[in-house]
């Protein structure tokens, strides 16, 4: 599947880079690169959830080296107790934001287990020393292992995301994120989902944080982060 999607990727990043070489570079500051609660950071943390969609666990690994123009996230997490499994991962030009964006997910926790790859460009776009909004567009497909459901219920489906990181840092040790995704399919089963993520957290020190986080579906979670 993903030998499928290469096609599109090499014309998104295309754009991306070439809108990209028009803008300012971005400096350290202004890419937060060692921030711990930025989904696009390349920092490294380990972490625990619990909530009402059950425990789990995340971890991110980083990895920026002052030799290469490229830095690298991925991003795992169990949630559902530990039922679904979320992984993703980016690899970031630092010079300009533009970046590769590869996400998928398992989830295990419904009757029927459903599966999700995709991958595209994300933008890193710094409004201001507090404020960055992070566009990402990205091509996949959705599917299920169940035969009999992907017969008659859940057929392969190729989906569009559009997915929009919003960080803002409220203060020295304050921080909102906020994630809105929307999925469209193109074929297969008819997907329109709208899907919102809030998460409201404090620093408590420079390597640990704490967060409150909600979804469209009123789930509500605590997270707790330490960076190594």
């Amino acid at each position: 599947m993903l030998l499928k999607l290469l096609p599109l990727l090499s014309i998104i990043s295309f754009l991306f880079t070439s809108q990209a070489a028009h803008t300012e570079e971005l400096e350290p500051e202004q890419g937060q690169i060692e921030d711990l609660d930025d989904p696009t950071a390349l920092s490294s943390f380990l972490g625990i959830r619990t909530g009402t969609n059950g425990y789990g666990a995340i971890a991110q690994f980083g990895f920026n080296s002052p030799d290469s123009a490229f830095g690298h996230n991925s991003f795992i997490q169990f949630k559902d107790d530990f039922e679904t499994l979320h992984l993703r991962h980016f690899s970031i030009y630092k010079q300009s934001g533009t970046g590769l964006f590869v996400d998928m997910q398992r989830n295990n926790a419904n009757a029927i287990p459903v599966n999700r790859a995709s991958v595209g460009a994300i933008q890193i776009i710094p409004i201001s020393d507090k404020l960055r909004i992070n566009p990402a567009l990205l091509y996949g497909e959705t599917w299920t292992d169940d035969k009999q459901a992907r017969k008659t219920l859940f057929p392969d489906t190729s989906i569009v995301t559009l997915y929009t990181f919003i960080r803002w840092q409220v203060a020295d040790d304050w921080f909102v994120n906020l994630v809105p995704q929307y999925t469209y399919s193109v074929n297969g089963r008819k997907i329109r989902l709208f899907e919102l993520v809030t998460q409201v957290g404090h620093n408590i020190t420079k390597e640990t944080s704490m967060a409150i986080n909600t979804d469209e579906d009123d789930n509500f979670w605590l997270t707790l982060k330490h960076a190594f």
